[in-house]
């Protein structure tokens, strides 16, 4: 193996890429609009949710509580009916997603120890949403409850273990546990600081596997695949050669994205960046040994945009960038173990917001590594017999 020779084959291919002046915004347009999408668009957070309110009772309490919805930033307060049939009209329209419906002796129940109630309507078109909203006013209402029970406790009484005088009359402010809450590496639970670090996992699959296997493929369809076979240049030679410029592109598209990422995003590093580039390298023999398999299968370049498909949404579904793998059924946990992807998004997010090194992330390493080098290895094999 003559290192002339691969870099020969590695400039020509350089080359082609750049005559190809359709392949520019797939190399640079497109990790882009794909960060630009899921650090803006894609997030888990569901804020100014529209609401309606139905306050049959207008009394202060009634107010207060409405006013709990309206000042957290979740619930944008839009309409305020006159009926329980305007307020269903609007969920029918589809003007808000979510209507409170106050009834009567609200206030009054709540100051004479009853349990108050109220209807809540909720549009469960879209069931994440839905669920989300749930729980946000499953959060508020406890919240609201409590601070009316704290605001009649006498702590002082409390305390001196006078329970009889714990209640008392006029309202007050009073504290009797005080949680003390932090949440680690991700402290405000920013959709960006989780989003971001994925899309490295993703672009990467994306491209080099797409470029790989469809300029094989290309390069077959043409003949001139055939050309470069009859040279002195070994299969191996050839094979390193051209897929050296997609290892080029692959790590370009890290820097760029780590660049957007704390320019544009804001998002930290914590880690070493050194580290990252070293683990996005072994990923990268994953993704080119992906789309050398798909080349192998695929006869024409629409073919391999179709395999290619499959192979990198089912990759990314399973591989906990955007849905945890936890939540997944026990056979397909089990399946996403033989995935490269799964351990690179455990290794760039361990990066990213937790700051750890290689003596924390090197059993992932490991594991990267052996698929990473399976893949390719199973993918040359395959390719070498195919061209024989």
């Amino acid at each position: 193996m003559k290192l002339s020779r691969i870099t020969s084959i590695t400039i020509k291919e350089l080359h082609q890429l750049k005559r190809d002046k359709k392949m520019y915004p797939l190399l640079f347009l497109v990790p882009i609009i794909q960060l630009t999408i899921f650090g803006y668009a894609a997030t888990f957070e569901i804020i100014n949710i529209p609401t309606g309110v139905l306050d049959q009772d207008d009394t202060y309490l009634s107010r207060q509580y409405v006013e709990s919805f309206a000042h957290n930033g979740y619930f944008d307060i839009r309409y305020y009916a006159d009926s329980r049939t305007e307020l269903c009209r609007w969920l029918d329209q589809g003007k808000i997603k979510v209507g409170l419906d106050i009834p009567l002796d609200f206030q009054k129940n709540i100051k004479n120890g009853h349990q108050a109630q109220v209807q809540v309507f909720i549009d469960g078109t879209e069931s994440n949403g839905s669920t989300i909203a749930l729980s946000y006013i499953n959060v508020i209402s406890q919240r609201f409850s409590s601070r009316l029970i704290l605001n009649h406790i006498d702590t002082a009484a409390f305390n001196a273990h006078d329970f009889m005088g714990t209640w008392r009359s006029d309202i007050g402010k009073a504290s009797i546990i005080d949680d003390e809450i932090r949440i680690w590496y991700n402290p405000a639970l920013l959709s960006n600081n989780f989003f971001v670090p994925g899309v490295i996992c993703m672009i990467l699959l994306i491209i080099t596997t797409n470029l790989t296997a469809i300029s094989l493929v290309k390069e077959r369809e043409i003949g001139t695949l055939e050309q470069l076979l009859v040279t002195p240049a070994t299969r191996s030679e050839l094979l390193l050669g051209k897929l050296s410029p997609f290892i080029l592109i692959g790590l370009f598209d890290v820097a760029l994205i780590v660049t957007a990422a704390v320019l544009i995003f804001d998002v930290p590093i914590k880690g070493s960046i050194p580290l990252l580039f070293f683990f996005s390298f072994i990923y990268l023999f994953s993704t080119l040994g992906l789309g050398l398999f798909i080349a192998t299968i695929a006869r024409t370049q629409e073919q391999s945009l179709v395999v290619t498909f499959f192979f990198i949404i089912t990759m990314i579904i399973l591989s906990g960038v955007i849905f945890p793998i936890e939540n997944m059924p026990k056979i397909i946990q089990l399946s996403t173990y033989l995935m490269p992807i799964r351990y690179f998004v455990i290794i760039v997010r361990g990066i990213f917001l937790k700051g750890v090194g290689i003596g924390v992330l090197w059993t992932h390493g490991l594991n990267l590594l052996i698929l990473s080098l399976a893949i390719l290895g199973v993918s040359l094999l395959r390719f070498k017999k195919k061209v024989s």
